[in-house]
């Protein structure tokens, strides 16, 4: 019933949306960004709100047992991104129960965040448009590989971070092994790094997002700076730079 209400929403936005246009007539990008905003907020919604997830979760993924032919092994619930994850014994991973929401949030941010950057960039400013995309752009995405390959990993548990390591040691999948040993578990918030240590050898599981977040972040240092080094120069006499860059 959640999920349909989250459904009944998003069209209930029209009515505020046209008297808002009607009044206002505001840029195409602005009218972006508001629909991204809005939606972003009732996927957000839909998918706490969702049998009460944060207060009973158990009932949420009761739905997936048939007969207690598949009764619950876990039940995870995250706050951000909205997710309620019920793992039964049927051998098929977690069911993600608020993933339609979550979607519709995601696609909401997405729109929001490319509305946005156009307003940002459309704006004069002393600063370049390119740089302005790059301080934009470089911190958004440093978060994006945060929040989707860093940590998801960092919370897991030691239990399946142990089930993990064990994971990369089998790929590809065609690897047969009979026992795989992990020796030790190193995990570290900056740089993010889950270390997995096998008597040949090391894996770590955040190489690539970690990676990831490390060079945006450089990155939004780097535009930063440029963007703090033009407003400085295009303010000082006799540089030829006191028009605004468009």
């Amino acid at each position: 019933m959640t999920q349909l209400i989250t459904l009944f929403l998003l069209p209930a936005g029209i009515i505020p949306y046209r008297v808002w246009v009607l009044s206002r007539d505001p840029s195409r990008p602005a009218r972006w960004a508001v629909i991204g905003l809005y939606a972003a907020a009732i996927g957000y919604a839909g998918a706490v709100a969702y049998g009460f997830a944060f207060t009973d979760p158990t009932a949420v993924c009761g739905s997936t047992t048939l007969d207690n032919d598949f009764p619950l092994v876990s039940v995870t619930v995250d706050a951000f991104p909205p997710e309620v994850a019920c793992e039964t014994t049927d051998g098929h991973g977690p069911m993600r129960r608020t993933a339609p929401s979550a979607w519709i949030m995601w696609a909401g941010v997405a729109v929001a965040v490319g509305a946005l950057s156009v307003l940002l960039l459309r704006r004069q400013s002393r600063v370049s448009s390119e740089v302005r995309a790059g301080a934009i752009w470089s911190p958004l995405l440093c978060a994006a590989f945060w929040v989707v390959g860093v940590d998801p990993v960092l919370e897991l548990s030691r239990t399946d971070l142990h089930d993990e390591c064990v994971r990369a040691k089998t790929i590809p999948p065609e690897t047969k092994l009979i026992h795989i040993e992990v020796l030790d578990i190193d995990r570290t918030v900056f740089p993010p790094s889950i270390t997995c240590t096998y008597p040949d050898g090391e894996t770590d599981l955040l190489r690539i997002s970690g990676t990831g977040v490390l060079l945006s972040g450089a990155a939004s240092v780097v535009f930063a700076g440029a963007a703090v080094h033009q407003v400085r120069r295009a303010g000082r006499p006799g540089t030829g730079r006191e028009e605004p860059a468009r």
